[in-house]
């Protein structure tokens, strides 16, 4: 049982991590769009934009995925 329990805490601590890491690199991408050079290129404004969205959506499900494990605990 204690055994499983370090796995838990394991992934919880990877998760969270990996959950700053792409929170991190979602609003690095997000400060992207506010440059005015890319504003004059749609595609990669849109690239920018949804590759930022998709990092942040993950970091949403990655701190959702921990809270769960948190109530396993």
């Amino acid at each position: 049982m204690e055994e499983q329990q370090k796995m838990i805490l394991d992934k919880i601590i990877d998760y969270q991590r990996i959950g700053m890491l792409c929170l991190f690199i979602s609003s690095f991408l997000y400060s992207g769009t506010l440059i005015p050079k890319y504003a004059e290129v749609q595609w990669k404004l849109g690239i920018l934009s949804a590759s930022s969205l998709i990092f942040l959506i993950f970091s949403f499900f990655l701190y959702w995925r921990t809270s769960k494990l948190k109530e396993k605990l």
